[in-house]
């Protein structure tokens, strides 16, 4: 993708070029859930980015059987100064925002064509952030294990209301 975060033409060959390899399932890296600045990143923020979304899964598909999921991902703030914000910076209102956003980007997935989606929970993106013993917050998303698995808990449940029961979804985790 540009900068602008939607599907190309590069983007479309290079997935399809999977699908023509005989891949049983294809993840489309990275697929950013929020309008902030996400380099050169895709995104499912917002219903403007479904139909370059869907008209890749219908290519993918139309060329063999592979399956093709999203891997769907939010990241805290990061400035150039080397300044990051933390989860424990996040207000509640933010949070319920961030829900939203997950169960919204997994509709969309669905709505694009996509044989299901992966929630990336890995590699100090904002869910794996919650889940880490080193998340400082002291409310109901802090603290525990139960109080750190809050957040994607409230997360599973927006996707399920949002995309169905009978949409697969993963989590990917570093163990």
């Amino acid at each position: 993708s540009g900068v602008d975060g939607h599907v190309n033409d590069d983007i479309v060959r290079r997935y399809v070029r999977y699908a023509e390899g005989g891949i049983g399932l294809i993840v489309v890296e990275a697929i950013a859930v929020h309008g902030a600045k996400s380099g050169p990143l895709l995104r499912i923020s917002g219903d403007e980015f479904v139909p370059g979304l869907a008209e890749m899964t219908r290519q993918i598909h139309d060329t063999s059987d592979s399956k093709v999921v999203p891997q769907i991902i939010h990241f805290l703030k990061l400035a150039r100064s080397g300044w990051r914000q933390t989860v424990d910076m996040l207000s509640l209102d933010e949070i319920d925002t961030i829900v939203a956003q997950f169960g919204d980007a997994v509709a969309r997935a669905r709505e694009a064509g996509f044989d299901g989606a992966e929630l990336h929970g890995a590699h100090a993106y904002t869910l794996s952030s919650f889940l880490s013993r080193r998340n400082a917050r002291v409310d109901d998303y802090g603290g525990t294990l139960e109080k750190r698995l809050h957040l994607l808990g409230r997360v599973i449940a927006d996707v399920r209301r949002k995309a169905g029961d009978d949409f697969p979804v993963g989590i990917r985790f570093v163990a």
